[in-house]
């Protein structure tokens, strides 16, 4: 376990904050990070009267990278803790009521349905829809906080945006900085739940790649990766399944070139090892796309058949019913003239006018 990153909130050496903040960030302790780089993002904001100075654009991208992180984090916990947690209290409370009371059964249901009581209350407090949570969402909306308090994401989102436009002033010389940042704001918005403009920004920031970086760019082949995962969580499976597939190509075609470099060292021949051990991933995940496109085509094709049969009109269905070898319906009706030879043979007679 890596040691946690100490970090003086109180610091005003905003340089020495940044430092703190990137360092907890590549030692994934997220917490550390957004409390460094929040305080570091302050004092230079102050420092220069500008919230858009050149010089924040690096704070904002780690303090973005840094926030996504501890959201990503924060869920992936409250997972896997709220079952367990549920678990261990159910057992706590039946070994209670068991001690305390002769009926036992009677003990615990009273105590479960007290843990639900408490649990339902903390819920609402969380979401801010029982009665004494609005009470206090209410009194902290009159001081700007409560409901109007933007989540980590949307923080995340606004100083990612702010670096990004930082990145854009500075032309061709941040291009790189600048495809990173794009593809950063798309994962907040994949996080977010916003696919279309996740898939716009990871497309735009892998086209600045493409253009830095050759066809064997492990960079390249992890936002191809990214941008596989947007689609495919979009529903767009033809897309997802290209995507994944160039990630693919491009991880092959690293493999190629560490292969050709001799002699081989030690560190690329363990890069080789490890980019064998996520192909077959891939792999899998092209595989599940083409499952996925299979059944929803199947499922739009039943629809389609449903509402098609249950939109049928009446005539149709009688029409439909006649025996096979009856064709009268088929045959025009004989028109009048055909009934009078003398009509039939004027009707015959070319015209010399």
């Amino acid at each position: 376990m890596m040691a946690d990153v100490i970090v003086d909130s109180e610091s005003t050496d905003s340089k020495e904050l940044l430092a703190q903040g990137i360092r907890a960030f590549y030692l994934q302790d997220y917490e550390a990070a957004v409390v460094a780089l929040s305080r570091a993002s302050e004092l230079m904001v102050a420092e220069h009267s500008n919230d858009q100075h050149e010089e924040l654009a690096e704070v904002y991208t780690y303090y973005g990278k840094s926030l996504l992180g501890l959201s990503r984090q924060q869920n992936e916990a409250l997972g896997d803790a709220v079952p367990r947690n549920v678990e261990e209290s159910d057992e706590d409370e039946g070994k209670a009521s068991s001690a305390e009371d002769e009926d036992e059964e009677a003990s615990k249901e009273g105590e479960a349905a007290k843990q639900e009581e408490k649990e339902e209350e903390s819920s609402n407090e969380r979401n801010g829809t029982g009665d004494e949570a609005s009470t206090s969402k209410g009194d902290s909306t009159d001081d700007g906080k409560g409901d109007d308090e933007p989540t980590d994401l949307q923080v995340a989102w606004e100083v990612l945006e702010l670096a990004r436009k930082i990145y854009q002033r500075q032309g061709e010389s941040s291009s790189k900085n600048l495809a990173d940042t794009l593809v950063v704001l798309g994962e907040v918005s994949l996080e977010s739940e916003i696919y279309d403009s996740a898939i716009n920004d990871m497309k735009q920031g892998l086209e600045i790649q493409k253009q830095l970086f050759g066809d064997d760019s492990r960079v390249v082949a992890e936002t191809y990766y990214k941008l596989g995962v947007a689609y495919s969580t979009n529903t767009q499976f033809d897309e997802a399944i290209e995507s994944f597939q160039n990630s693919l190509q491009y991880l092959r075609n690293r493999i190629s070139s560490l292969q050709k470099v001799k002699p081989n060292t030690d560190a690329q021949k363990e890069e080789v090892e490890e980019i064998e051990g996520l192909i077959p991933d891939i792999e899998e995940k092209v595989a599940d796309m083409k499952n996925c496109k299979d059944e929803a085509i199947k499922k739009i094709s039943e629809a389609v058949r449903e509402v098609t049969r249950s939109a049928a009109p009446a005539g149709q269905a009688s029409a439909t019913s006649r025996p096979a070898s009856d064709i009268s319906h088929l045959v025009k009706r004989k028109r009048k003239a055909e009934d009078d030879p003398e009509d039939q043979t004027a009707a015959k007679q070319p015209s010399m006018s």
